[in-house]
């Protein structure tokens, strides 16, 4: 969700709210205190919006009476909805040393310390409220904006969930069940988001921040129309603003509806002058290109409209959640992204200048001795680091560092816990908590641990890692290839590779200096399935077919494939081509329309099945017959799995390292005879194999005997080890 869809329900101003003044404790303890009767009298000008008269009605109190703490509050009301909270934060401090137990007035307080960004103590006077008060409805409402303003989502949830009722949500203010949706939500548990919003909308369908948020939610579990409909309607009730017109266009660029989505961010743009809008628009790159001159004619507009924001001299300020994007989808289009990715790069630095911060030990004059046990102070940086690829291929090399060389810190951002998750966090020896969306508080954290070398997994798979490499949070800053492009990034030094994966010339790609390891960068164990995979039956394939399977991403389909494997189907009748449609089927209808029109004659053999669980995607490789590398964007993650199978693949190495990743496997087995040096040998090893059982069947021996090159490489991690440490060391001088 973006910066200004939050802010919808977190910009609610903190609620003054209007009491009858308290009754007074008269001095005689005879008759009531005669400041009372001027401090109603107040009260009802002030409700009125008579404020000069109600001010001068509680000064009448306190002239009578210096001590009284309602007209103390109540003057402070009015000095703060006049734009003076020093005057106001002096008559409160007055009104809780005369009553330390006035609730009301501990809670303006509160507001008042807030908008002085005071926020430690305005959080303090809130809970004090609450301790006074428990069900206090202001204060509960005031602490829960502010927890999340600052990204305590834990803390917030621990202040709204006792107070939610499932069986009686009615019982919850709608203001605290948006506070409570749109925390679980920020914190990926949209199932349990649900329900709160659901409540909210009931009972003010017009809340267009509860629709923002709801919309989110739904969009989070693939309810696509119905969180069309609630960004639509959250448009309709903010015709003004922009947050609901973003959100369009996410959906739309998620659904492959490119030039819908940079209407919507036109039409954003012409609302607000925001430039942020603009480079949005520049970076919605197509998922599914239609030909080659389409890649072309993508990449030198942004070529162009990146040179041409520099030289108008746009600005950002908050680049991750203003752009929330970057530009992924280059590394699928078969070309050299480096000129691309340093002139994008170079635009957001000149947009941003705060980007290219340095922390404090990494500057020249700052060396800091070793520790006393000489450890390099290493940590891994990822938003991934759970049940995912990056938590996969990552995880054996974080335990597996040598803990006398190496203390290792694991820097991640909140979400469930899963089995991996907890796994990555029981072999670190620190762990730092990152703030999605806020920079300024991620690198303070970061650059707290004095750390010698950073180790970015996967820049460029979210914008949040991406943005936050701009920095210089340790001396020693590497990526490599959990997302296998180049940064363009000045402040990264390094790209770690494998040198089997590598082409003779990969050097130039690069903008960091390449390292090339004799292995991978991995310390993958092989994959284990206890439970028995389905039959083609439970995927709804045919049993007599011949099965070739492409289970990637369906955005590493280049259009240079389309032929390829149009080219199959006609050498084989009873070939089937089987896809993995992704999270949106829309997109899977624009890539086969795309390859219908290359072959219309077998445009039906070609299908898709719907999105799996890790299992069941493992089972579909092994039923196949024969899967298919994509061209120029191999298998990384998912050829490892398909060899713990024995499933044979066919590959054509790339011009670039993300091609050449099963080739690379290949050459770590010692294995040669599935590589195509060119197109038409592709297509015989692709027939070959999907059609005689007996190559197939040696090819499967072969591979389940050689797999077990690939996994647990112990030798490969300790030649990385031994390139990080001196790395770190030389750039320390010790």
């Amino acid at each position: 969700m973006s910066r200004k869809t939050r802010q919808e329900t977190r910009r609610k101003p903190f609620s003054a709210g209007y009491a009858a003044a308290p009754v007074a404790r008269s001095a005689g303890g005879g008759g009531p205190d005669p400041a009372d009767s001027w401090v109603q009298a107040g009260l009802a000008r002030h409700q009125s919006g008579a404020l000069a008269e109600a001010e001068g009605l509680y000064r009448q109190a306190l002239a009578d009476r210096p001590d009284h703490p309602g007209a103390l509050r109540l003057l402070a009301m009015v000095r703060y909805a006049q734009g003076n909270a020093v005057a106001a934060l002096a008559l409160l401090d007055a009104a809780v040393c005369c009553q330390p137990d006035l609730a009301a007035a501990w809670a303006h307080r509160g507001v008042v310390l807030k908008n002085l960004n005071r926020r430690s103590e305005a959080e303090d006077s809130l809970r004090r409220t609450l301790i006074l008060e428990p069900g206090h409805p202001e204060s509960l409402i005031n602490l829960a904006a502010q927890l999340r303003e600052d990204n305590r989502l834990a803390e917030t949830l621990a202040l709204l969930q006792p107070r939610w009722d499932p069986a009686a949500p009615h019982r919850m203010m709608p203001e605290l069940a948006l506070h409570l949706g749109a925390a679980l939500h920020d914190l990926g548990r949209p199932e349990e988001a649900l329900a709160p919003l659901e409540e909210v909308l009931r009972v003010q369908p017009d809340q267009g921040g509860a629709q923002l948020y709801y919309g989110a939610v739904l969009r989070s579990l693939n309810r696509i129309p119905e969180a069309q409909a609630a960004f639509t309607a959250a448009h309709r009730l903010y015709p003004g603003q922009t947050a609901p017109l973003t959100n369009l266009a996410v959906l739309a660029k998620e659904q492959g509806q490119i030039e819908q989505a940079r209407h919507w961010l036109q039409k954003a743009y012409d609302l607000s002058g925001d430039p942020a809008l603009l480079f949005r628009r520049m970076g919605a790159l197509p998922i599914i290109c239609q030909s080659r001159e389409e890649i072309l004619a993508v990449r030198e507009t942004l070529r162009e409209e990146t040179l041409r924001f520099q030289a108008q001299g746009f600005t950002l300020s908050q680049p991750v959640t203003e752009i929330g994007q970057t530009c992924f989808l280059l590394a699928y289009h078969a070309l050299d992204d480096k000129p691309l990715q340093e002139a994008v790069a170079a635009l957001y630095r000149h947009a941003c200048p705060a980007l290219t911060q340095t922390a404090p030990h990494c500057l020249p004059d700052q060396r800091r001795p070793p520790d006393p046990d000489q450890r390099i102070r290493i940590g891994f940086v990822s938003e991934h680091f759970f049940l995912h690829t990056i938590g996969q291929l990552n995880h054996g090399l974080i335990k597996a560092l040598p803990r006398d060389r190496f203390h290792v810190t694991v820097c991640l951002t909140p979400r469930p816990m899963d089995r991996l998750r907890q796994e990555i966090c029981e072999s670190a020896d620190a762990l730092v908590e990152l703030v999605p969306g806020n920079l300024e508080e991620t690198r303070r954290r970061i650059a707290s641990q004095r750390l010698d070398l950073l180790y970015y997994t996967d820049i460029g798979m979210t914008p949040f890692t991406y943005f936050l490499a701009f920095s210089r949070l340790a001396p020693v800053q590497t990526v490599t290839w959990g997302h296998p492009d180049t940064t363009g990034i000045p402040n990264l030094d390094y790209f770690l590779s494998c040198d089997a994966m590598e082409p003779p010339d990969g050097a130039r790609h690069y903008s960091e200096t390449l390292v090339r390891l004799p292995g991978p960068t991995v310390l993958y164990p092989r994959p284990q399935f206890a439970m028995p995979f389905k039959s083609r039956a439970g995927y709804g394939l045919p049993e007599d077919a011949h099965l070739y399977v492409c289970p990637q991403s369906l955005f590493k389909i280049h259009p240079d494939y389309d032929a390829l494997l149009v080219e199959i189907l006609r050498r084989d009748p009873k070939g089937l081509l089987v896809f993995v449609t992704g999270r949106y089927r829309s997109v899977w209808e624009i890539l086969h329309a795309r390859i219908a029109r290359t072959g219309p004659d077998v445009a039906h053999r070609i299908v898709a099945v719907p999105p799996l669980s890790t299992i069941d995607f493992v089972g579909l490789m092994a039923v196949s017959d024969v899967m298919l590398d994509p061209l120029h964007y191999s298998g990384g993650n998912t050829s490892l799995e398909a060899f713990s199978q024995g499933v044979p693949i066919v590959t054509w190495p790339g011009a670039f390292m993300r091609g050449r990743h099963t080739y690379g496997w290949y050459k770590l087995m010692g294995v040669d005879g599935l590589v195509a040096k060119d197109w038409q040998q592709y297509v015989d090893l692709a027939v070959l194999y999907g059609t005689r059982a007996d190559a197939r069947h040696e090819a499967r021996r072969v591979l389940r005997e050689r797999a077990g090159r690939l996994y647990q490489r112990t030798d490969s991690i300790a030649v990385l080890a031994d390139v990080l440490e001196q790395a770190a060391r030389s750039r320390r001088g010790w």
